[in-house]
């Protein structure tokens, strides 16, 4: 079985504060969570967190095994629904917005205005 793609747009636009919008299939956390990783790697490195908005997600480990790899999973509660945070080890985050699986599919609009949050109380990669 081959793994289905995520449905993700990066946004190309350096100075926008979210990298991307995700339209995840499922409110499963770690069901989506692999295809993201995988897919988001090539930006970020190595995956060492994920800071998501619990609102938007049935309840999850505090952990999750990918790849031999432990991921820690962080809810926070955003001011800005369904932002999820990738951390890499290499100290780079990807700031993606998350849209609920009842939302309606872009139709082009860019991203919205949103609150900015201080990416250093997320937290540092831990040393390796």
């Amino acid at each position: 079985m081959t793994p289905r793609a995520p449905h993700l747009q990066l946004h190309p636009d350096p100075s926008s504060y979210l990298d991307a919008t995700w339209w995840p299939e499922s409110t499963d956390l770690a069901t989506e969570l692999p295809d993201l990783i995988t897919a988001l790697q090539l930006r970020a490195g190595p995956i060492w967190r994920v800071v998501y908005d619990p609102a938007l997600w049935s309840p999850a480990e505090r952990d999750l095994v990918l790849d031999e790899r432990v991921i820690r999973l962080d809810p926070y509660p955003f001011e800005m629904f369904g932002t999820v945070y990738v951390c890499g080890t290499n100290g780079s985050v990807v700031v993606i917005q998350a849209v609920p699986v009842a939302a309606p599919e872009p139709t082009g609009a860019g991203p919205q205005p949103r609150p900015v949050t201080d990416h250093a109380a997320m937290g540092v990669a831990p040393a390796l």
